[in-house]
C-alpha cells in the first residue's frame, strides 16, 4: 500500500530482524558506526520498482516502543514504513526530512489501523 501510495511498485524487498550483534556487525562494516541502530535499509534501486532489504534491530524497537510510549505493533510498523520510505526517496539526515518521514510514518500507520 505505501509504494503504491506513493507511485511505486516492489519488486523484492525483504525485511530480516535481528540481534544487537548481527545489526553492530552491518552498522560497522557498512556504515562505520560502532552502534546499534533501529533500521538499516540497502536500496538496490532498479528503475521504477523497489528492490531492497531491511534489517531492523529487535532490541532498539523495544527500546523505542517504551521510550516513546508506543505499542510494540505500532513500532514495528514504524520501523517497516520508515526502511520503505527511504527506498522511495525519503530521508532524514536534516531536521526538515525527517520531521516529513515523520509525518508519512504516522500517516501509514494510522492507514493500517483503518477497518477495511
Amino acid at each position: 500500500m505505501i509504494a503504491l501510495t506513493e507511485g511505486s511498485s516492489i519488486k523484492n524487498l525483504q525485511y530480516n530482524f535481528v540481534d544487537v550483534d548481527i545489526m553492530r556487525t552491518l552498522n560497522r562494516t557498512h556504515l562505520n558506526h560502532d552502534t546499534d541502530t533501529d533500521v538499516i535499509t540497502f536500496d538496490y534501486k532498479e528503475p521504477n520498482f523497489v528492490s531492497a532489504e531491511a534489517y531492523i534491530s529487535c532490541s532498539a524497537l523495544l527500546e523505542n516502543a517504551s521510550e516513546y510510549s508506543q505499542t510494540i505493533e505500532n513500532e514495528t510498523l514504524r520501523l517497516l514504513a520508515h526502511a520503505l520510505l527511504h527506498c522511495l526517496g525519503y530521508g532524514d539526515k536534516t531536521e526538515e526530512d525527517e520531521l516529513e518521514m515523520r509525518k508519512k510514518e504516522e500517516y501509514y500507520i494510522r492507514l493500517f489501523h483503518v477497518k477495511h
